[in-house]
């Protein structure tokens, strides 16, 4: 990427960053003080439910939900929102509180966001054992020095590790519900959700993603396609749905095929485990399913890990291929600038020392940017130190010092302790 002469970028003054340090610290007192108070409404709303009266009360079960429905719907006078949303509140208050104190202690501290909260109790509400949850939960806390949408797919892991039954018994379940559900919407519209495997949902999304992207490439200067690409990719999925083909405007649309990476243990492809196996961006799949994606690969990769880290260190093909490509979509998954979570195949390759200056084109000078992040590093403050074995030293424009780890070695990290004997009690 051309890039201009360090002079020529945009970068903050001596005064300016002394006011943007400020701004940021008054921030961080700002989420302390959010954090607070969603520790105090999650302890309000699990009181609110009231269990040590409603269990009290004699006949089945149904019936506490009169005295639950008719709490929330008198805070929700208060809250002024539906009394369904203060149900939903009220639930995952209890949960958290009953299942997960010590998330709820981290919250009341002010050591995670809610949505940090959230997105453990979340994962973690399938474990049914209460020893499995603690353990979990020990787990999961290590690993929220990151935001939460990148910390949910890390809580997703430890739980289905942690599982006691196999994901083949439990998909064979839930694949039983897959489902197509029409739900009418305003302004003559609908939202259309479909249920089913979710590495055939990645395919789809990559697939209709793609030929959206060669539909506004092809469209001429003169006749720009005036549709974003969210509303093209929409246009594209309808249009198959209802005709079997892609009907949408564009050049090489038949030749266009769906990519999902999947990243499969030898011992799933061989028969010997069944453990997950886990499709980037969307989370884990059967066994079953990544063997039968595996023997249908025209080509496919071999990849090594790290025993003490889990990063890749080679990758060799069946097929000749651009192996540094092959090894930095394997090792980077998605942009490799703190929080982002574009797909790696959305990204530029960039050279984190540039090639003008006498950088490599070596994996440990090379990583993921999506093209707003990159233009970021060239352009602005920010300035970024590839440390080898998949780890990036980031340096804000004001001088704060972020490491971020490649999500397969966060990951293995995490399965690493799931795996480990449990501490005693």
């Amino acid at each position: 990427m051309a890039g201009t002469p360090f002079e020529g970028r945009w970068d903050l003054t001596d005064t300016q960053r002394e006011q943007v340090r400020t701004i940021k610290e008054a921030f961080a007192s700002l989420a302390k003080m959010k954090a607070g108070v969603a520790a105090i409404e999650a302890s309000l709303h699990a009181q609110a439910i009231a269990y040590d009266v409603l269990t009290a009360i004699p006949g089945a079960p149904s019936k506490y939900q009169v005295p639950i429905r008719a709490m929330a719907a008198d805070l929700a006078t208060v809250e002024r929102v539906s009394d369904t949303t203060v149900r939903s509140r009220m639930d995952d208050a209890a949960l958290m509180i009953q299942h997960f104190p010590s998330t709820f202690t981290a919250l009341a501290r002010a050591e995670i966001s809610a949505a940090h909260a959230s997105a453990i109790c979340d994962e973690g509400a399938r474990l049914g054992d209460d020893a499995t949850r603690v353990r979990y939960e020990q787990i999961a806390l290590q690993f929220t020095d990151t935001t939460p949408a990148k910390l949910r797919p890390i809580c997703q892991a430890i739980a289905e590790r942690l599982e006691p039954r196999t994901i083949a018994e439990r998909h064979e379940e839930a694949n039983a519900r897959r489902g197509l559900w029409i739900t009418p919407d305003s302004d003559g519209m609908a939202d259309v959700v479909l249920r089913i495997d979710a590495a055939l949902a990645a395919g789809i999304g990559d697939r209709t993603m793609a030929i959206a992207r060669t539909v506004k490439a092809g469209s001429p200067p003169e006749e720009e396609d005036p549709r974003t690409l969210a509303q093209v990719q929409a246009d594209v999925a309808t249009d198959l749905l209802l005709t079997g083909a892609p009907t949408a405007h564009g050049e090489g649309l038949d030749g266009i095929r769906a990519s999902v990476q999947i990243t499969i243990p030898a011992e799933v492809i061989t028969g010997g485990d069944d453990k997950a196996a886990h499709v980037t961006g969307v989370g884990a799949v059967p066994p079953a399913t990544a063997r039968r994606l595996a023997g249908k690969a025209h080509t496919w990769a071999r990849l090594f890990l790290d025993a003490k880290t889990g990063v890749p260190t080679a990758v060799d093909c069946y097929v000749p291929s651009a192996d540094q490509r092959r090894f930095l979509i394997a090792r980077d998954e998605t942009c490799r600038f703190p929080g982002c979570r574009r797909s790696v195949r959305r990204c530029d390759i960039d050279h984190t020392t540039p090639y003008s200056e006498g950088g490599a084109t070596d994996v440990d000078n090379l990583g993921a940017l999506c093209r707003a992040h990159h233009v970021l590093k060239h352009h602005s403050g920010w300035r970024a130190r590839n440390l080898g074995a998949g780890v990036f030293e980031w340096i804000t424009p004001t001088g704060e010092t972020l490491h971020e780890k490649a999500p397969p070695a966060v990951r293995f990290s995490a399965l690493a302790a799931a795996d480990a004997d449990p501490p005693p009690f």
